[in-house]
This record gives structure tokens, sequence and C-alpha cells, in this order.
């Protein structure tokens, strides 16, 4: 009865620390939520057509085949950064990504808001998957993990490819 209690009382303790850890590993880490910013639903359309008012940056191996597009709003104080994104200067380049992202065979694309602390939306991120990961750097900063297209899963991972993303 003894070594029962005993390995009753280490699979207790073995759960507390599971809870313990995975909970501690939860701060720190952003959020995608529902396209909405104070009560008002944003939409991929709405974002296309205020494209200015936006840093956007495009995740993938080319702007011909985009796993995923980033927008950062501008006139905040937040920051959404990453080192495997690119930048995308113009709106031509801009539909022509939606318009690929929109048509990827097997899935469905979603427009996500990207919420840090305090539940602010720092920007929003529009891809075929919710394979988008975000850290919290600091109260104005979310760094934005490379978002892996859905034709190339399992190929390959992050390739440094020397480009990084930074506002201009």
């Amino acid at each position: 009865m003894n070594t029962r209690k005993t390995i009753n009382v280490g699979i207790i303790g073995v759960l507390a620390l599971l809870l313990f850890t995975g909970c501690a590993t939860t701060q720190g880490v952003a959020l995608l939520g529902a396209p909405e910013t104070h009560g008002q639903r944003v939409t991929l359309q709405d974002l296309v057509k205020n494209w200015q008012d936006y840093t956007i940056y495009y995740a993938g191996l080319s702007p011909d085949t985009p796993a995923a597009l980033l927008f950062d709003p501008k006139n905040d104080n937040k920051r959404l950064e990453g080192k495997w994104w690119e930048r995308v200067k113009d709106k031509d380049t801009l539909t022509s990504m939606v318009s690929f992202i929109k048509n990827y065979a097997n899935f469905e694309p979603h427009l996500y808001s990207i919420v840090g602390p305090g539940d602010v939306v720092y920007g929003y991120v529009f891809s075929p998957t919710n394979d988008v990961l975000v850290k919290v750097v600091n109260a104005n900063t979310l760094y934005v993990y490379n978002v892996e297209s859905p034709l190339y899963k399992g190929g390959g991972g992050d390739i440094d490819m020397g480009h990084g993303m930074s506002k201009q």
C-alpha cells in the first residue's frame, strides 16, 4: 500500500509540474483572434483598399508563391517584426498575393488579428493555415515567426535568405 501511495503522490507531482510549466510557457506569446478592432470588424478588402495605411510583408520563398501576408498599421506605436518576412511595396503585388493565397487548394484562408498584451491588436495576418506563431518581445513589439507555405510543408523549414523586415 505504501508503494501505491508513493506512486500516486509522484503522479500528482508530475501533473502539477506539467500544469505549472504549461501555464508558464504561454506567457510572452501573442494570440490570433477574430479580425476586430474596438468592436469594428476589419475585412481583407478593407486592408487591401487602405493598403497605404499599413506596412505589409509576405512570408514565402517568392512574391509569386506567398505563404501569408502580414499587415502592420503604420500610425500606432506597436510594431510587428520577424526575420523571414519581406516587404510588399505596391498594391498590384498585394492584390496578386491575396489572389494566390485565396486559391490554395485544400485550404480555406482566413484573416486573423494579432493580439498582444492587454488584448491590443498589433496588426493582421492573412494565411491559408493558422500556423502563425507570435511572441511578445516587449510592450510595443511582437515577433512573428516565419510561416511555411502549405506547398512546401515538411520540405526545408526556415531558410535564411539574408533578408529581414523593418519599418520604413
